[in-house]
């Protein structure tokens, strides 16, 4: 029997839900999910206050403590590959495995091609609404403009903001436009924690010391079995940051599907996770854990 820990927060998770368990065995695994501060049904509900990496890296290792949890294997894609990394780092000695989907090293080549204009090129009509809430003497930075609203005095402001913010990451989260996703974006709760809590952690850069803070230490754990699954049109996310950490941790295997976007629910991402968390399974089944 192995003990998962899942999280995401990204363009699809920021809530976890029972469909979340759909990657693992429950017949092997103990499917753990939580909802990180401010988010879901965490309290106080899209709060910035004292919600840092480490922060959210101390709640993790809090839990596995409060749930007498010895080690764990850790899942997470998008925003949750980010969080997944930065723990495992900080905890090696208790990630027996590790699966990682649609990654996102926060640096800021990262940040601007998805939020300056860069994934404008690809989906201008997406794009459009969520520039035009800015006036043009603040587009040198989107970042800067939308923390600027997302943190104003006026909840009205505040959601607006929130709404355009998240519609943009809804309408590109897919290969294939997918409307129940994008009207996610309406729901004014939902997209102010989003919003809110991806901003933050952006325009503080994820609260790394350095922009290649997460490559830097991937010699902590680098002999923890891991795999990666990447979708080819990863929009969000785009491959080249997968690639960058497959360069600096060949050990770890790269998955890249060839028919995806961003989006774990999408159907060949979704199969190579569940091959991934397998994959894991069997190797702890036949060998034990290998993160000595």
């Amino acid at each position: 029997m192995g003990t998962l820990l899942s999280f995401c927060m990204g363009a699809q998770e920021v809530v976890t839900s029972p469909s979340n368990r759909r990657f693992f065995d429950p017949d092997f695994y103990r499917i753990i999910l939580f909802d990180q501060r401010g988010a879901g049904k965490s309290t106080p509900h899209a709060c910035l206050v004292e919600n840092t990496t480490w922060d959210l890296v101390e709640d993790i290792e809090k839990l596995r403590e409060h749930l007498e949890i010895p080690e764990w294997q850790v899942f997470g894609g998008s925003w949750g590959s980010t969080l997944a990394l930065a723990y495992s780092q900080s905890h090696p000695e208790k990630v027996t495995g590790i699966v990682l989907r649609g990654i996102f090293l926060l640096r800021k080549k990262e940040i601007d091609w998805f939020y300056e204009g860069g994934a404008a090129a690809i989906y201008p009509d997406a794009w459009e609404p969520f520039r035009d809430l800015i006036p043009e003497n603040e587009r040198g930075c989107f970042i800067d403009a939308y923390s600027k609203r997302l943190n104003s005095d006026d909840m009205e402001t505040q959601y607006a903001a929130a709404r355009a913010w998240t519609k943009w990451e809804m309408m590109t989260a897919h290969l294939l436009p997918n409307e129940e996703n994008i009207k996610r974006g309406d729901d004014d709760a939902f997209s102010l924690a989003f919003a809110r809590i991806e901003n933050h952690y952006f325009v503080n850069r994820g609260f790394f010391s350095s922009d290649s803070f997460l490559l830097d230490n991937v010699d902590k754990i680098r002999h923890i079995n891991t795999i990666i699954v990447q979708g080819r049109y990863d929009v969000c996310c785009p491959m080249m940051s997968a690639w960058d950490l497959h360069k600096a941790w060949p050990e770890a295997e790269l998955k890249v599907v060839q028919d995806a976007g961003h989006s774990a629910n999408e159907p060949g991402i979704a199969a190579e996770l569940v091959a991934a968390n397998e994959k894991l399974k069997n190797l702890i089944k036949n060998n034990g854990p290998s993160n000595d």
